[in-house]
């Protein structure tokens, strides 16, 4: 028993249970009981089955149902089923001294099989709901007017040499304004992703450029500008996953002041210093 209080003293539960079955089979069931890890708890009990099992063997047989039932019963519910102790039970045995069990265990597989098939109806509606949503964005088109212009340069967009965005709020910017107003609102890691990524695709721009076909092989070339397909896919979902002025940006630019230009800046903080004088 005293090395049973170390073996607790020190943590190891399973030592000690281990040592309790052999002294006072009571008590190991106790300690059992008061692990409060679900694996921890099952391994012990298994354990302390095991162990009546072999009791019932040494004294003819007649007992290993009994005690291992016995078993199944203390532990509580949750902890141990009938299939977990199947392989304790000798191999000819009477059914109808567990029958109850396997009845319990049968009703319990009953109701998680039906708790699975909701659980399958509702995937099958997100699915066709997610389905629905990648068709309808497929389909997705957006009106701009040909004099549309950007929303923070004011240059014609459609007269630009870059690439533009247009939002289902009708707003229109061109890349590099966009990623401006963006990139203060994005973490550290994606600031440096996207940093990483245009610096991929300058790199790759010169081998799918018209004027190096010559010097690119064909499979090179396919692979270049699959490449850069996804990379610009990726570089969307950072900058532009949502308008900056009807989205989160906008929402997260409150505290930011309407100073315009330097003199402005300066005439604030000048009034802020008069405030605090």
């Amino acid at each position: 028993r005293s090395a049973i209080k170390l073996y607790m003293g020190f943590g190891m539960r399973f030592r000690a249970v281990e040592l309790a079955i052999k002294v006072d089979p009571d008590l190991a069931k106790e300690l059992a009981s008061e692990s409060v890890e679900r694996d921890e708890k099952k391994r012990l009990w298994l354990m302390i089955a095991r162990h009546a099992a072999m009791e019932g063997e040494s004294s003819g047989g007649k007992e290993v149902v009994s005690k291992i039932l016995s078993v199944l019963n203390e532990c509580g519910s949750g902890v141990l089923s009938i299939e977990d102790v199947l392989p304790f039970l000798p191999d000819v045995a009477q059914i109808d001294q567990f029958k109850d069990e396997i009845c319990d265990a049968l009703t319990s597989y009953s109701s998680k099989i039906e708790e699975y098939l909701k659980e399958m109806s509702d995937c099958d509606q997100t699915c066709n709901g997610l389905r629905e949503e990648i068709r309808r964005l497929t389909d997705y088109h957006q009106t701009m007017s040909s004099e549309a212009r950007c929303a923070f340069t004011g240059e014609v967009v459609a007269e630009a040499d870059e690439p533009f965005y247009v939002f289902p709020s009708g707003y229109v910017f061109l890349e590099k304004a966009l990623k401006n107003e963006v990139m203060p609102y994005l973490n550290e890691r994606q600031q440096s992703k996207v940093e990483s990524i245009e610096k991929e695709i300058c790199d790759l721009k010169s081998k799918v450029n018209p004027s190096t076909i010559g010097h690119t092989g064909y499979w090179e070339k396919s692979e270049a500008e699959y490449r850069l397909e996804s990379l610009q896919s990726e570089l969307d979902g950072l900058i532009a996953a949502e308008c900056p002025l009807t989205g989160s940006v906008m929402v997260d630019s409150i505290d930011r002041s309407f100073a315009d230009s330097k003199e402005d800046e300066l005439y604030i903080a000048s009034d802020d210093l008069m405030m605090e004088a």
